[in-house]
């Protein structure tokens, strides 16, 4: 018989779960799932911002960044970068003037079509997406340790022999 683990007293998704029975909602199972994918989702992204902080960047900007990266030339119209990041046109040439701002990507005219910007990584570009990407052990244990917490189990045990 496996041993079941009470959530702690002030866990979100447990005080959500009893608001939802108390109102007499149906399908209480699917709202924990569902509840509990946004808040872990909410908690993975913050993590992730902390970690891409220390390097300068928000998750959008570096997700503009990788995009670039695996671009072939490293270079993109705005408005395909618009697709591939499913925002409005806007969202995407806010990013990209952010980007442009801090030196991250420079953006050029299209010489077939003056009405299209093309952008590009930039050196500084280049060298914060290795940084993003690069985690070092510590970060990368610490990220694992995190993952466990919100599955609810053990932290992984890196660098241990196998049984």
């Amino acid at each position: 018989m496996t041993e079941s683990l009470s959530p702690p007293v002030d866990d979100p998704v447990e005080k959500a779960r009893r608001q939802w029975v108390a109102a007499d909602h149906p399908d209480e199972s699917g709202f924990v799932t569902l509840v509990s994918l946004l808040r872990t989702y909410s908690l993975l992204v913050r993590e992730i911002e902390g970690i891409l902080r220390t390097v300068g960047v928000t998750l959008s900007r570096f997700e503009v960044l990788l995009l670039l990266s695996f671009a072939r030339e490293q270079r993109l119209p705005i408005m395909r970068l618009r697709d591939l990041l499913l925002v409005h046109g806007s969202s995407a040439t806010y990013l990209v003037d952010r980007l442009v701002d801090a030196g991250l990507l420079e953006r050029e005219a299209d010489p077939n079509d003056r009405r299209v910007s093309i952008i590009h990584l930039t050196k500084a570009g280049h060298e914060r997406v290795a940084a993003g990407g690069d985690l070092g052990e510590d970060d990368r244990c610490a990220l694992a340790a995190l993952l466990a917490q919100l599955r609810g189990a053990q932290a992984p045990s890196i660098g241990a022999p196998s049984p």
